[in-house]
């Protein structure tokens, strides 16, 4: 597919309403757009949007009314807004995409990378994603993409990449760089004859070379590539290991099918990210497309409704142990205390762990080293975090008894709560199920029950059968 993308252009010149130059402040450009748009002045706005980069746009979009933004998506040509719309938030996104029709999207389809268009449809919410599908057949590239997995190289890489073949001369490869315009060339990919990649050269290298020798010659064979079906996280893992500005993609035959550069993996990252902090509160960015509160209610009901069982079976254990309570009823004043220094830490662990899954930084075939310090700093935390907690009662109740559950209370539930924040997510990885899913409801729900059956069973234990 030949893309036709319009160079992006720095704020310049206005030549009408006496305005020497596009301001730079953001506010009084927004108001411009309103003044010009007020004033139905099509020629102004269509110059001010020639002269603005699409991020500045961008903006613009976010910062208008829905009926002004209306307008003002009427006057912006397809190759334009098939820039600004890689450039907006995700609420503003949403918005702009629901006014939109399947086929005002696929107009801007012509004017964008495969791995930009792409990534436009999966972005988009169900109804519309089905909707658009159909339309996009007669685009052959951006239809081979979409047979690729979501969320895997294939998915999300660029095909507009330079390939030269191995026995290519230095000098012949630098003029065909030359020509390579509208090819992202960050290093030279060398294939033989059934393109299969057989090695790679820097651009550095390149120029430094004898002219008249073969890329076969200079190339470096220890080649770090993906395949298609490589996981998008694997992918930015891997680029941000080696420092690289893009990694090759190849396909089951080792055959050169694209790359994925520096900038989509920050667009993975962001992606990812984004996806965790959604699951570790127990939603889903699905909720954003949807209009219906009671939808939204139901995508964040299955972690409330563990939230509630488990809370319900910690309210049990204290009713189980309703006679200790009568009988030192000063004990119900800590219950919350113990909670939630046993829920902290939990959740503590569980984020270490799961962002050193995410990051690459933890194998999980050996992660008894990991584990073994999270305990280890669990337990040093309940140590102290018991010990001033002992101290802190024992001058408040003045009963040596009290102090004692407190603080092996504390400790107890502390170190418990860190191993299960540790090996939870370990434990989901290993069965292929999002290390993320566990997070928030599920580690503070297990720390109450837990924090409350230790506190209650000890002080039964040290204050009620002790003193009869």
């Amino acid at each position: 597919m030949e893309t036709q993308k319009r160079e992006p252009e720095r704020v310049g010149v206005l030549p009408e309403e006496g305005i020497e130059h596009i301001p730079k402040s953001k506010k009084i450009i927004v108001a411009t757009f309103r003044r010009f748009l007020r004033k139905k002045a099509i020629s102004h706005i269509n110059r001010l949007l020639e002269k603005l980069h699409p991020a500045d746009i961008a903006y613009v979009l976010k910062t208008l009314s829905k009926e002004e933004r209306r307008e003002l998506l009427k006057l912006i040509k397809p190759d334009l807004m098939a820039q600004i719309i890689t450039k907006l938030d995700s609420l503003t996104f949403t918005e702009i995409v629901e006014e939109l029709s399947p086929e005002e999207l696929v107009s801007y389809i012509p004017y964008m990378d495969p791995d930009e268009a792409i990534l436009l449809v999966d972005s988009l919410p169900k109804d519309k994603r089905e909707k658009i599908l159909p339309l996009l057949e007669k685009y052959p590239d951006i239809w081979k993409h979409l047979q690729y997995r979501e969320e895997t190289a294939g998915r999300i890489m660029s095909t507009e990449f330079l390939a030269l073949h191995e026995d290519l001369t230095v000098e012949k490869a630098i003029e065909e760089i030359r020509k390579a315009r509208d090819k992202e060339v960050f290093y030279l990919y060398v294939i033989d004859s059934r393109r299969h990649l057989v090695g790679v050269i820097s651009l550095r290298e390149l120029i430094l070379s004898d002219p008249k020798a073969k890329l076969k010659d200079i190339m470096k064979t220890d080649i770090i590539y993906v395949t298609v079906d490589t996981d998008q996280e694997e992918v930015a893992r891997i680029v941000d290991k080696y420092d690289l500005l893009a990694v090759p993609v190849v396909d089951h035959e080792k055959r050169l099918v694209g790359i994925v550069t520096a900038d989509d993996v920050i667009d993975i990252i962001v992606e990812e990210a984004t996806e965790d902090i959604y699951k570790m509160v127990g939603t889903t960015d699905e909720e954003l497309w949807e209009r219906s509160l009671f939808k939204i209610a139901l995508y964040r009901l299955p972690w409330l409704s563990f939230s509630l069982i488990g809370e319900l079976i910690s309210g049990y254990i204290i009713h189980f142990y309703n006679n200790t309570l009568k009988e030192f009823v000063a004990l119900s004043f800590f219950i919350p205390l113990v909670m939630a220094l046993a829920g902290n830490v939990g959740n503590q662990a569980q984020t270490i762990v799961n962002r050193s899954i995410a990051t690459g930084r933890l194998d999980i075939d050996k992660p008894w080293k990991v584990v073994a310090r999270q305990i280890g700093v669990g337990l040093i935390m309940g140590l102290i975090a018991g010990a001033v907690a002992a101290v802190a009662v024992y001058f408040i109740q003045k009963d040596p008894r009290f102090s004692t559950v407190i603080g092996i209370s504390i400790l107890t539930s502390m170190v418990i709560t860190t191993t299960v924040g540790t090996l939870t997510p370990i434990i989901f990885k290993k069965l292929n199920i999002d290390p993320a899913l566990p997070s928030g409801p599920f580690i503070t729900t297990f720390s109450d029950i837990l924090a409350n059956f230790i506190y209650l069973s000890l002080a039964t234990i040290l204050l009620l059968r002790f003193s009869s």
